[in-house]
């Protein structure tokens, strides 16, 4: 995974850090003054730098510190619905902040860690690049020193690139022909009766 500049601890100390400026601020203030919407910044940071399930905690811990600092203010409800409902309305805004925020947290470490792989493979990929100077005749490849040596050597030094060695059709009917004394024309092969259809 890719590193952030704090650690989660941190993240989460200094989210509830900031949980607790805002419900200073939003206390004294009184209910002239909503501060409703700057419990968010502990949510976002906490979802930042420690992940959404610290960012979960982080989100109900504010909810709560908000309907504390409410009912603190002397904020009063005709009715306990009333008091429930922003509860919940609260909470689902800090959960959505911290699920989201949280999600794109890991969307962007599983990008930097996918482009450090790509990184290190394209380092280990050797690339071959220009004019490959090849004898004619027995295709030896002439290196950088001046030196003729095989191809398989050369790119193998060059590249991660192996071989296999196998025959080509064209070479070996030239092989057959020369082995059955024929000059070019290679040798029929047998060839099996026709089969008699069956009843």
């Amino acid at each position: 995974m890719a590193e952030f500049p704090l650690s989660p601890k941190t993240g989460v100390v200094a989210s509830l850090a900031v949980t607790l400026v805002v419900a200073w601020l939003d206390y004294t203030t009184g209910l002239e003054l909503e501060f409703s919407a700057f419990y968010i910044l502990p949510v976002l940071l906490s979802a930042w730098m420690a992940g959404w399930r610290w960012a979960v905690a982080v989100a109900l811990i504010n909810t709560t510190a908000w309907s504390l600092v409410d009912y603190w203010a002397g904020h009063v409800h005709l009715n306990t619905f009333f008091v429930v409902w922003e509860f919940l309305d609260h909470a689902l805004v800090y959960l959505l902040v911290a699920a989201v925020v949280g999600g794109l947290r890991v969307a962007i470490t599983q990008q930097q860690a996918l482009n450090l792989e790509l990184s290190q493979a394209l380092e280990e990929v050797g690339e071959l690049k220009g004019l490959l100077p090849v004898c004619a005749w027995c295709h030896k490849v002439r290196d950088d020193q001046g030196y003729w040596g095989q191809l398989e050597t050369y790119v193998e030094a060059r590249s991660q690139a192996s071989f296999t060695h196998g025959i080509c059709p064209d070479c070996q009917a030239r092989v057959m022909a020369e082995r059955s004394g024929l000059s070019g024309e290679q040798p029929a092969l047998p060839t099996l009766p026709p089969r008699s259809p069956s009843r």
